[in-house]
């Protein structure tokens, strides 16, 4: 009797291990979001066909072989709707490119860093353009078909006012006395009348509308050069942009969705929310805003893939000065067991191994490296 009750006993135990064993080989269920080149994948295929790649996916793999665990992704299209899935417990762990805030800390708990970075600047790869280059463009934007065609008319009537008071009013005359040469003269002179005081002394009605006509060109020529000087200063201002101090009363996008936009909000800059980086990058280039605040290795990543897309004149550019530094971590749902394995399995592909660089290194330098 006892040696039955002895092998019901070691049944037990052993039906009881087993059953931990299939419990704790359940896949974990990890939520990723698309995050070049943190989180990549075709979001055109069905989801049980799309493969992830990335940072943040090698890195999870890395960690996920050290627990002996599988992995189940779970897609989600925006930072928030991650955060809310992981608090709520729909996932056991989320992973993309999620920066730690305070706001965030509060709804679920995160791992040590995984990355350390900061912001970063787009710009139009012409930030600083050629002082002449825009004088010349204001000039054209200046000289309309309707602004040439009064100027024109106003040289037409002066050149015959004067004309006609040359040959009215005058013992030697300037001009040609037959019309059209006349009119030649007169025209020739009242182009150069626009300009400069340079014609013959004469006394009377011909000084006087030489005179007129003189002060017109002044008052032209000075609307011309305020014209042009308000433009070399606007592109002295609109064109320095170097770094987050310069973005005052700038046409500044970022994502509604993420965490640079509520920083951009904190420090007095009111930006222009864009769904997505595509977006924002697209209004910089054609120059419906004049800068994109972002994550700085995912900006880089993003724009050297749009300039090899883009011709050279949308072309855009990342200001290599970084600012704000942030964070990146794996998010969990709070008071999750789950989270002490995985920081312990991240310190551990972060340390080198002798000579040997660590895991976490040679990730870096796949994913990272020449796009920082």
């Amino acid at each position: 009797m006892k040696y039955i009750n002895h092998l019901f006993q070691i049944g037990l135990l052993l039906l009881l291990s087993v059953q931990y064993s299939f419990a704790d080989e359940k896949p974990v269920k990890v939520g990723i979001k698309l995050s070049e080149p943190w989180v990549m994948y075709d979001e055109k295929q069905p989801i049980e066909q799309r493969k992830p790649t990335g940072f943040s996916i090698d890195l999870w793999n890395a960690i996920n072989e050290k627990l002996g665990r599988k992995t189940e992704w779970v897609y989600a299209d925006t930072v928030p709707q991650m955060i809310d899935m992981t608090a709520a417990k729909k996932v056991d762990a989320s992973i993309s490119a999620i920066t730690v805030t305070s706001a965030r800390e509060e709804k679920v708990d995160f791992s040590n860093s995984m990355y350390e970075l900061g912001l970063q600047i787009l710009v139009p790869s012409d930030n600083t353009p050629n002082p002449w280059l825009v004088a010349l463009e204001e000039i054209a934007k200046l000289f309309t078909w309707p602004v040439i065609l009064i100027i024109i008319t106003l040289v037409l009537v002066f050149a015959h006012v004067r004309w006609l008071v040359d040959r009215v009013g005058s013992d030697e005359p300037s001009f040609a006395p037959t019309y059209f040469k006349g009119i030649m003269d007169a025209g020739w002179w009242a182009w150069t009348m626009f300009i400069t005081w340079d014609t013959p002394q004469r006394k009377g009605l011909a000084r006087v509308v030489d005179l007129t006509w003189f002060l017109i060109g002044f008052l032209c020529l000075g609307i011309l050069s305020s014209v042009i000087t308000a433009a070399l200063t606007s592109q002295n201002i609109n064109g320095s942009i170097k770094g987050v101090k310069d973005l005052m009363d700038k046409k500044v996008v970022a994502v509604e969705t993420d965490a640079p936009i509520e920083y951009l909000k904190k420090i007095g800059i009111t930006p222009i929310p864009v769904k997505n980086l595509a977006e924002g990058i697209q209004k910089v280039s054609n120059k419906e805003a004049d800068a994109l605040v972002h994550d700085g290795p995912r900006l880089v990543y993003l724009a050297n893939q749009f300039n090899t897309k883009a011709p050279r004149k949308k072309q855009v550019l990342v200001l290599p000065n970084s600012f704000n530094p942030q964070t990146y971590a794996i998010a969990f749902p709070q008071n999750s067991e789950l989270r002490e394995k995985v920081n312990y399995a991240l310190m551990e592909l972060r340390e080198a191994k002798g000579s040997e660089e660590s895991v976490y290194e040679g990730l870096r330098k796949k994913w990272l490296t020449n796009k920082e």
